[in-house]
């Protein structure tokens, strides 16, 4: 995707962190793949577990506040 375009990266419109995110995903996309595969796996590793609990957390908020907000049936 970065070799083929670019212009996809622009960075002045995004978050600090996902600006960085960003910029490491094209250097792993075009080059460090092949010569520090470790650092790829720990990177994208690091992308799992946050996504993983970003979705818990979000499922927790939900089921809670699901709780709160509907009455229980008698």
């Amino acid at each position: 995707m970065f070799s083929e375009n670019k212009e996809y990266l622009n960075p002045e419109v995004y978050p600090k962190f996902i600006k960085n995110e960003l910029i490491e995903s094209k250097d792993i996309g075009l080059n460090l793949y092949l010569t520090e595969p470790n650092k790829v796996y720990k990177h994208y590793l690091k992308l799992i577990f946050l996504y993983l609990i970003i979705v818990l957390v979000g499922l927790t908020v939900l089921s809670v506040g699901s709780h709160f907000l509907i009455p229980p049936v008698s």
